[in-house]
């Protein structure tokens, strides 16, 4: 499995890349009032507006920094059930390092409450191994505050659609 990776104190920690659409340069939010402080507002990503969580605020209890590695990561779900939706969201974390690959293929919890996953060892450039702590992105999108966001925003792009003239005419 690979892992984008970024370091958060003293720990580092990783996100499947199969759950990256892309990573960005920092993206200011714009903010959202009445939201948890997790949620650092909405960006507009490919024309859509898509929520940024911030994950040193969730892990550390602080906002990101912005630093030469601080970086925006958009990020989608994977559906679980067939009838289940993938949707996007963002999140903002801290020196970005780069793409690891674990040392044996872990399987992660599909249903969790929380976003913190297993502890792997990760391939390290002087054969010797390192521990890394997994973002479950699925989980991670139960967040509430999230939730609540991607439901405004798909109502949005719902009625942008409904009130577009009909291009036959």
């Amino acid at each position: 499995m690979q892992l984008l990776t970024f370091t958060l104190g003293q720990q580092q920690y990783g996100i499947d890349t199969r759950n990256i659409v892309e990573v960005l340069p920092f993206i200011s939010a714009n903010p959202v009032p009445q939201q948890g402080e997790e949620v650092r507002g909405l960006i507009r990503y490919r024309g859509r507006l898509v929520p940024v969580i911030d994950l040193c605020q969730l892990i550390s209890n602080r906002p990101c920094q912005l630093r030469l590695g601080t970086r925006t990561v958009v990020v989608k779900t994977t559906p679980i059930e067939a009838e289940d939706e993938s949707y996007l969201f963002a999140i903002t974390a801290e020196d970005v390092v780069g793409i690891s690959t674990t040392i044996s293929d872990i399987k992660t919890p599909k249903h969790s409450k929380s976003f913190i996953g297993p502890i792997v060892d990760i391939e390290s450039s002087a054969n010797d191994k390192k521990a890394i702590q997994i973002i479950l992105i699925n989980s991670l999108g139960n967040n509430a505050n999230l939730q609540t966001l991607i439901s405004y925003t798909r109502q949005r792009t719902e009625q942008d659609k409904t009130g577009e003239p009909d291009s036959t005419r």
